[in-house]
């Protein structure tokens, strides 16, 4: 690329062309694509100060002219969706340094003077930062009034009606009457490896489990007697540039994932490559977008031709798994399409992929699953996905229901109780019951379309009715707190008569004679 880097990205706020020569080079390397371009130009090793380390092939070059300034060209997505800046919250520069200093991105047209010095910079925590940092930034003023939602209707609909037809089909809001606010609790923030049955749609329960590299037998126990295949890692497959054979292994995976009755792959990642010391490099492709990006869109393709959804993780900036909870990563929207999203966007247009496991990470300050312009304006508008988005293990309480919901994740894979506990603190709020409607419109869409219907047809009828061994433990809690309460009391009015006995009295006069006697001593 040759033609002068200029700021339009960001003062258009969508992708440009600049006007100049582009090139386009076959090499074995970016020396010897170097080699080819600079001769190409009319350059030669005599006459480059040391740019070439040998004479490079023209005929492997081809140039082409961009005439004048384009901003319309590429400025909307394959579905026609308008692409604006959505994502200027990670952008340091959006907040103030603590030496009114900002951050210069690197700049092709100007590399020595922007490359990345050793200065630190350092952001004042200003009223805009601490706000952005909050555990929730859920407002109720900076929404318009809504109408609280119609709960638990008797339409007579059965999600089986709803399969097939597309997610704005009129039935849809029919049958989300239907549900109850507990119900909506359950699809949303119960979702540990499984997602929750809904009676009043008679929606089936599922099975959900984690498999970048094929399904994860081992979280299996041995009386399924289901064996699955260990595929190798993801880098390993990304380096065979082969696309064809890992549509193949997807249909593998979707082949394992039925056996198993497992009717949502937690996979693959999609994160990329920054360093070769990246704790989760072997569930991740490669450092490079588009190579990610197209055998992701394959493996994707194969399984859920099998009728098995797929979550892509981890939506999105995982490039670090230490300290990963919280991590706040700042990046340029530029940079945040042109790399680390365009593997989930490959997969999203080209192959339909069916939802993302969010991050830990934050963009700059804000947890991944609560940035409306990546969840809602990127994801669901101009890539065109409307299935699930569903939380990684959330083991924190930077995890928050409310935010999420509005900003469009849509499931929490919660090991601890910290979303159900939170969402029915919000059963009167109209934006949140809302925001979870539309979050169960996801979760219920992409329960109809997938392998977790099979068996199910139109007579066929959902009861929830708990476990045994659930009934059991709850069982054997609750006399455990009354055995505990019980012997508390006991304890309780045990003391209150020791205390009237002459013992006590003993022990009281014996325990203030050795005080007295301390005290001498000191």
């Amino acid at each position: 690329y040759d033609a002068n880097y200029s700021s339009h990205m960001r003062d258009e706020g969508t992708y440009i062309l600049d006007q100049g020569d582009y090139y386009l080079t076959v090499a074995t390397d970016s020396h010897n694509a170097t080699n080819n371009i600079l001769t190409a130009k009319g350059y030669s090793v005599e006459n480059t100060d040391g740019r070439m380390d040998a004479d490079g092939n023209a005929a492997l070059v081809h140039k082409w002219t961009q005439e004048a300034f384009d901003a319309t060209t590429y400025a909307v997505s394959a579905n026609g969706t308008a692409i604006v800046n959505q994502l200027s919250l990670a952008d340091p520069n959006l907040y103030e340094g603590t030496k009114g200093q900002n951050v210069t991105w690197l700049s092709r047209n100007d590399w020595t003077g922007t490359y990345p010095s050793d200065e630190q910079i350092v952001l004042k925590l200003t009223e805009l930062l601490i706000a952005d940092l909050q555990r929730s930034r859920y407002n109720p003023a900076d929404y318009e009034t809504v109408e609280m939602p119609t709960l638990g209707a008797e339409n007579g609909l059965k999600l089986y009606d709803l399969m097939g037809l597309d997610y704005n089909d009129p039935k849809w809001d029919t049958l989300l009457d239907q549900l109850t606010f507990d119900e909506m609790v359950a699809l949303i923030g119960d979702s540990f490896h499984w997602r929750m049955p809904a009676q009043s749609v008679h929606a089936p329960g599922s099975r959900d489990e984690n498999g970048p590299q094929g399904l994860t037998v081992a979280l299996f126990g041995s009386s399924l007697g289901v064996e699955t295949t260990a595929f190798t890692s993801e880098d390993v497959m990304a380096a065979t540039f082969n696309t064809e054979l890992m549509y193949q292994a997807g249909k593998l995976i979707g082949n394992d994932c039925l056996a198993a009755d497992v009717s949502c792959l937690y996979g693959p990642g999609a994160n990329m490559h920054r360093m070769p010391y990246g704790g989760r490099n072997f569930e991740y492709y490669s450092e490079d977008g588009f190579l990610s990006g197209e055998i992701c869109a394959a493996e994707v393709k194969g399984i859920q031709e099998k009728g098995v959804d797929v979550v892509i993780k981890h939506f999105a900036l995982n490039d670090s798994e230490q300290d990963r909870i919280g991590l706040g990563v700042w990046v340029n929207e530029q940079a945040a399409r042109e790399i680390y999203l365009k593997a989930y966007q490959k997969a999203f247009e080209k192959s339909g992929a069916n939802g993302v496991m969010t991050a830990y990470t934050r963009w700059g300050a804000v947890w991944s699953g609560g940035v409306k312009g990546l969840m809602t304006n990127i994801l669901r508008k101009e890539w065109g996905n409307n299935g699930m988005s569903i939380t990684d293990n959330v083991i924190t309480p930077m995890v928050t229901g409310a935010d999420g919901v509005l900003a469009g994740t849509t499931t929490y894979d919660a090991m601890l109780p910290n979303i159900n506990n939170e969402l029915p603190g919000y059963e009167n709020d109209p934006v949140i019951v809302s925001a979870m409607r539309e979050a169960c419109h996801h979760n219920l869409y992409a329960l109809a379309n997938s392998s977790a219907m099979n068996g199910i047809g139109k007579d066929t009828t959902i009861r929830v009715k708990e476990l045994p061994a659930l009934v059991a433990v709850r069982t054997a809690m609750i006399v455990v707190w009354v055995l505990f309460a019980g012997a508390l009391v006991l304890w309780i009015m045990g003391k209150k008569k020791w205390k009237k006995t002459e013992a006590y009295l003993d022990y009281q006069t014996l325990k203030n004679t050795l005080k007295q006697e301390k005290k001498a001593d000191k």
